[in-house]
C-alpha cells in the first residue's frame, strides 16, 4: 500500500459517513423522530463506557503528519478494537479490548510501505452496578509488531489496566490505564515498559450525537519519551435496519511527540456497530 492507498481508503471512510448520515437524516425527514431516538441515546451513553455491558466492534481510520526525523512523511492507519464483554456471574462483568492496528506507511525516513502493529489485549473484571460510578481492573497483554521494527516494539509485554468513571446523564468522563512491562523479546526498536492513559469526558445529546474529547497518551520509561495526542470527536447513533451503528468523526493534534513521530494536527473517522444483548 502507497499514499494513494491511504488517500483512498480515507476518501472511502469519509464518503461512508456521509452517505450513512445522510440516508439517515432522510428517513427522518419522511417521518419525523426515529422512535428509537430514546433507546438510541441510551446505547450512544454505553457506548461511551469502556467497560459498558455491550458488544462494540469499531473501526476508525487516523491520518497523521510530520512523521520521521525530517517531518515529511505521512501516515494512514486502521484500528480494529472489538468490546466483548462476559457474564461471569450477577455480579461481576470480565470485558476483552483487544486492539489491532494495520497501518500505511509514505516517506517516513525514506520508508514506505504497510504493516501491522503489536496487538494490546486489555482486560478488567468489573462489578454489575446500577452506580454512576463504575470501574474495572485486569491483566493486559501486548504482542511484537506483527510486521517488524518499522511498525514497533519487538518486545512482549504484560501488566495491569484499569478504568474508573462516572456516568450520569448526559455526561460520561473518567480514565482508562494501563502499564506494560517487558517480558521477553529484543529492544532494537523500543521497549515494552509502557505507561498509557486516556482521560475522557463525553456529552450524549437526546438524539444520540456525542461530542468527546480525550487523550492517549503514553510513556516509555526506557527511553523517558511522552506522546501526547489531543482529540475531539462528533459522532452519531443511528441504525443500518435493525443494527445500531455510531459513525464519527474528529480531529486530533499532538500537544508533544516522539522523536520522528506525528506532529501537529491529524484526522480520524470511524464506524462502530453494536450488539445489544
Amino acid at each position: 500500500m502507497n499514499t494513494t492507498a491511504g488517500r483512498t481508503i480515507l476518501s472511502a471512510c469519509l464518503c461512508l459517513l456521509a452517505a450513512a448520515y445522510g440516508g439517515h437524516a432522510m428517513a427522518q425527514a419522511g417521518t419525523g423522530q426515529s422512535s428509537g431516538s430514546t433507546s438510541s441515546s441510551a446505547l450512544a451513553s454505553k457506548l461511551a463506557n469502556p467497560v459498558a455491558d455491550l458488544i462494540s466492534v469499531p473501526v476508525q481510520f487516523n491520518w497523521y503528519r510530520g512523521l520521521g526525523l525530517d517531518g515529511e512523511g505521512q501516515a494512514y492507519d486502521m484500528v480494529f478494537q472489538p468490546v466483548v464483554p462476559i457474564k461471569l456471574n450477577n455480579d461481576w462483568n470480565y470485558i476483552v479490548r483487544p486492539v489491532l492496528t494495520l497501518g500505511v506507511q509514505n516517506n517516513v525516513n525514506g520508508y514506505s510501505g504497510s504493516g501491522a502493529g503489536p496487538v494490546v489485549v486489555e482486560t478488567f473484571f468489573s462489578p454489575n452496578t446500577d452506580s454512576n460510578f463504575v470501574w474495572g481492573v485486569g491483566p493486559v497483554l501486548s504482542t511484537p509488531a506483527l510486521s517488524g521494527n518499522r511498525w514497533g516494539t519487538a518486545q512482549t509485554g504484560a501488566g495491569l489496566s484499569a478504568v474508573a468513571l462516572y456516568s450520569g446523564k448526559p455526561w460520561t468522563a473518567g480514565v482508562l490505564a494501563y502499564q506494560t512491562w517487558n517480558v521477553g523479546g529484543s529492544d532494537v526498536a523500543a521497549t515494552a515498559n509502557n505507561t498509557y492513559w486516556q482521560p475522557f469526558v463525553a456529552y450524549v445529546t437526546p438524539k444520540a450525537w456525542t461530542f468527546s474529547l480525550n487523550t492517549q497518551s503514553s510513556f516509555n520509561w526506557d527511553s523517558r519519551r511522552a506522546q501526547n495526542p489531543l482529540n475531539f470527536d462528533i459522532s452519531k447513533l443511528t441504525r443500518w435496519g435493525d443494527v445500531p451503528v455510531s459513525l464519527q468523526i474528529g480531529a486530533r493534534y499532538f500537544l508533544s511527540s516522539v522523536p520522528g513521530g506525528p506532529s501537529g494536527w491529524g484526522i480520524r473517522a470511524g464506524i462502530t456497530f453494536l450488539f445489544p444483548k
